[in-house]
């Protein structure tokens, strides 16, 4: 068993979940955007939820386990996000939630309950695996598995915690959040993966495949949305990104 460990102010000294460079990427997209009242989901020892409150913002942290917690001076409260958030409707004008939403059960009960926590006109920013870059795509058609997902899934891991039981590919991503009264401002990631640079080669036979599946919507309406998709899906940050990182506006 692990000796207790007392509360730092220092985020250099609690664990990231997610790689470094994630963090990295969230705190520089964060700092552009104007200060308000933060939730951090699923926060686990609490180093993003420092490096968010240095930047100014009220935060919040929550996790289903907080012994973990060791953000001195950060507020914590105790919330299992596959279940109703324990916050007022419209009480925070961000939420975060990062390498995480891949190991829900409920996702779309979790979106909704995003959407019902923030404010309209409030942000949404969610970082996961990118599943569908262009390394992940050879990995599939070779093994069945893709990218950064445990293969096969622990059949006897303790709960809690899942592994990757959800991983989104950015289209579905894209329609849980358009589902759940969000519109995308921003889609990123966090670094370009070697392996998937070098598959850009085969970037024009994918563009054709996926021009051609695309058009057979049958749905106008579907057809518009999906220019904005086929544009989203094809860019650098999607084909060649390690994470997909994606800022979302709740809809009044």
């Amino acid at each position: 068993m692990d000796a207790p460990r007392s509360p730092t102010d220092d985020y250099r000294q609690l664990r990231p979940y997610a790689h470094p460079r994630t963090h990295d990427r969230v705190v520089g997209l964060m700092s552009k955007l104007p200060r308000g009242r933060l939730l951090e989901c699923a926060a686990g020892e609490g180093g993003m939820s420092l490096r968010l409150q240095s930047l100014g913002f009220g935060v919040v942290a929550c996790d289903v386990d907080p012994q973990k917690f060791h953000a001195a001076g950060v507020r914590f409260c105790r919330a299992d996000i596959s279940r109703e958030l324990p916050f007022a409707s419209g009480s925070f004008d961000y939420v975060t939630c990062l390498e995480s939403i891949e190991h829900l059960e409920n996702q779309f009960d979790f979106m909704r309950e995003c959407a019902r926590v923030l404010r309209p006109g409030g942000k949404i920013l969610i970082t996961t695996p990118n599943i569908a870059g262009l390394a992940s795509r050879v990995k599939f058609l070779f093994t069945g598995f893709y990218s950064l997902v445990r293969e096969p899934l622990n059949e006897f891991h303790s709960l809690p915690f899942h592994g990757h039981i959800h991983p989104l590919p950015f289209y579905q991503l894209r329609y849980l959040l358009h589902r759940s009264g969000f519109r995308i401002r921003y889609v990123g990631t966090d670094f370009y993966r070697r392996s998937s640079l070098a598959w850009l080669w085969l970037y024009p036979l994918m563009r054709l495949f996926t021009l051609a599946t695309m058009r057979r919507e049958p749905d106008p309406r579907q057809r518009e949305a999906n220019k904005e998709i086929r544009k989203q899906f094809s860019s650098l940050a999607l084909l060649l990104g390690r994470t997909q990182i994606v800022l979302a506006e709740r809809l009044a």
